[in-house]
């Protein structure tokens, strides 16, 4: 391993754990926040949306180090794509043990809630026909989330769909080619 393959290693860990951690902290700090407050299922989405979003924050923190204190201030955009992408593997992992241990132990009947309150919206709001296709739609997604590897599966996933997305828009923000390069150009 060279040395910078090295270096990326450390910010790479140093950044995931930083992300991993603030996924972990969100993850309590929503269900606190659920457990003694009374929102309705579409603030709860939002909070849910957040708590997952907010800790990748940290994917633009380690290619920035990266870029500024590894390569002297520059970097390509596939190289601050992979750096993004590496970062993301931590934080989609942790939350979705943390969302898999939460679900299966913690709270089993966690996805039922959602279930019976989203049925409730679409029970006034479709008609007859939808609603039923809608019922056993959400009962065969409600089987499968019930099942723990399923769960842990669909959210890493998710958190890493989120994860490359946040990484596509930082290497966009951060790329920059090396000074040499610059001075030639011009």
């Amino acid at each position: 391993m060279t040395k910078n393959q090295q270096v990326m290693k450390k910010a790479v860990l140093r950044f995931g754990t930083y992300s991993a951690l603030a996924e972990l902290l969100s993850f309590v700090a929503c269900w606190l926040i659920l457990s003694v407050s009374h929102m309705g299922i579409d603030a709860q989405g939002n909070l849910g949306w957040a708590a997952i979003l907010c800790p990748l924050i940290f994917i633009y923190f380690g290619v920035r180090y990266y870029r500024d204190r590894i390569t002297n201030g520059s970097i390509t955009f596939l190289g601050a794509l992979k750096i993004g992408l590496l970062i993301t593997i931590m934080p989609s992992f942790f939350y979705a043990l943390i969302e898999t241990i939460f679900v299966t132990l913690i709270d089993p009947q966690f996805y039922e809630h959602i279930y019976l309150k989203e049925l409730e919206v679409y029970k006034t709001t479709l008609s007859a026909a939808k609603y039923a296709a809608k019922v056993k739609a959400m009962k065969d997604e409600l089987a499968m989330n019930n099942n723990p590897l399923y769960n842990f599966s669909a959210i890493t996933l998710f958190i890493a769909a989120c994860g490359a997305i946040v990484s596509l828009i930082c290497a966009l923000i951060l790329w920059r080619r090396p000074k040499t390069q610059m001075v030639n150009a011009q």
